[in-house]
């Protein structure tokens, strides 16, 4: 599936979730890693660090597309706001929460520790 396939897929899905759902779309696997297109409609709006935490196995990257995301680590007590163009990588196993209150757009890399 290409970018703007995926693009009209999550819009769809968007609109028949509930409001403030997230919903994504697999675009495919590059290496074992998979790629998928997230996004949501207005959420409300919350503090991140009032969020429950969850940690991926994986890296994990996200692209901000468009609208916003804020990333928060417990353990450093480190905060990254994330806007239209901002990529950040979230460390497999590190606990964080993360948030937004606007419309977003994020395309996400979840993948593996290449073995080289």
């Amino acid at each position: 599936m290409n970018l703007a396939e995926a693009k009209i897929e999550l819009r769809r899905r968007l609109q028949c979730g509930a409001p403030g759902d997230e919903e994504s779309v697999i675009l495919g696997w590059v290496d074992g890693a998979e790629v998928c297109l997230m996004g949501w409609e207005g959420r409300p709006e919350r503090d991140v660090m009032a969020v429950e935490t969850h940690a991926n196995v994986a890296d994990s990257m996200q692209i901000v597309l468009g609208g916003e995301m804020e990333i928060y680590y417990p353990g450093d007590g480190t905060r990254v706001t994330l806007r239209e163009g901002d990529a950040h990588v979230v460390p497999g196993g590190a606990e964080h929460s993360c948030v937004s209150s606007k419309p977003s757009l994020v395309l996400v890399v979840v993948g593996h520790r290449a073995n080289s």
